[in-house]
Formats: C-alpha cells, sequence, structure tokens
C-alpha cells in the first residue's frame, strides 16, 4: 500500500483545489491506500535563500527552521507526492512553489532522497480559464529531472465562472487518486 502525500498549495480552504484534493483522496483511499493532506497555508514557510548549505544536518535538511521540517517528515515517509495548486499565472501558487524549492535541500543531503528511489508524482490543478499546458510542461519536465513515476494530471477548469458554493464532482481527480491507488510498487 502506497503512502500519498497531497500538498495542498491553496490559500483558500474550501475551494476549487480543496474539492479536488478531496475527489483525488477519496479515489485512492478506495484503493486502500494512506493520504496526508498538508494545507500549506496553515504552515510558515520560508522562501529558499539559495545558500547551497543544506543537507549538513539529516533531521533538519535545509539551514532554515521554519515548519518546511514537518514538510519533510511526511515527504520522507510518502511514496508518491501530489502537488496540488490553484493555476497563478499559468504556474504553480506561490506556497507551494516555495516548497517545492525547499526539497532541494533533501538532494543537498542525500540524492536519493529527492531523485529516484521510486517515488512517484502527480497534480492537481484548478483553473481560472483553460491554460494549464504551461504548468504541466513544467511538471512533465520536473518528473522527468526527479526520476520520478509520472503519474498523472487532473485540473478543473473554468473555475472563475462557478459557484463556490456548488463545485462539480471532480471525477478526474477521483479517477487519478484510484489509478494511483493501483500502481504497482516499483
Amino acid at each position: 500500500m502506497s503512502q500519498i502525500l497531497v500538498l495542498n498549495g491553496s490559500a483558500r480552504p474550501d475551494a476549487f483545489t480543496a474539492a479536488m484534493i478531496e475527489a483525488f483522496s477519496r479515489g485512492a483511499r478506495s484503493a486502500g491506500h494512506t493520504v496526508t493532506v498538508i494545507a500549506l497555508r496553515k504552515l510558515q514557510i520560508h522562501s529558499c535563500t539559495g545558500c547551497l548549505m543544506g543537507g549538513r544536518d539529516g533531521e533538519h535538511p535545509c539551514t532554515q527552521r521554519d515548519d518546511m521540517d514537518a514538510v519533510y517528515a511526511a515527504f520522507r515517509r510518502a511514496d508518491v507526492t501530489v502537488f496540488a495548486t490553484p493555476l497563478f499565472f499559468w504556474s504553480y501558487s506561490g506556497l507551494l512553489k516555495k516548497v517545492i524549492d525547499r526539497l532541494w535541500a533533501l538532494a543537498e543531503y542525500e540524492r536519493s532522497e529527492l531523485i529516484g528511489r521510486g517515488r512517484g508524482g502527480a497534480l492537481l490543478v484548478a483553473a481560472g480559464g483553460e491554460h494549464p499546458e504551461l504548468l504541466y510542461t513544467h511538471f512533465d519536465y520536473m518528473m522527468q529531472r526527479l526520476a520520478w513515476r509520472n503519474l498523472g494530471k487532473a485540473a478543473l477548469l473554468h473555475t472563475d465562472s462557478m459557484d463556490m458554493q456548488n463545485i462539480p464532482a471532480c471525477e478526474d481527480a477521483y479517477l487519478l487518486g484510484r489509478m494511483i491507488g493501483g500502481v504497482e510498487e516499483g
């Protein structure tokens, strides 16, 4: 059974990204896997300073001391990491991008902590319009460079014209969760 970590990069607790995460989680749990969701909006995480001094302490891979240590601990337990974000300027939200940047300290400690090791990744994106392609391209490239299994993407498009009180079923996210839950360990 897989341990799945979902990094929720939305600043809004009950909006479109949260609905996608809920649908994805239901799908993954229905396949018998464990899902942990971290709401990044609740954490105090600083931006990467690019110091290249990380990796000297296995317990605290980054030189900065903030809530990123909790993310490192959850990441180390996970087989699959799901990046969940609203689309901001055709990219990840700032909340999620900070965490992605800070994960590099794991590679500075031990490359296999971040690179390879049979990990898998997936992307959930809520977009006001219909143009997540640039984010998809970056995500695909990130999976390639990290040597992770690219487990797929799901998008909820045209959220600008939706009512947050009546968010439609996020069937693609649910199916992605079911599919990931059915992936054999590598």
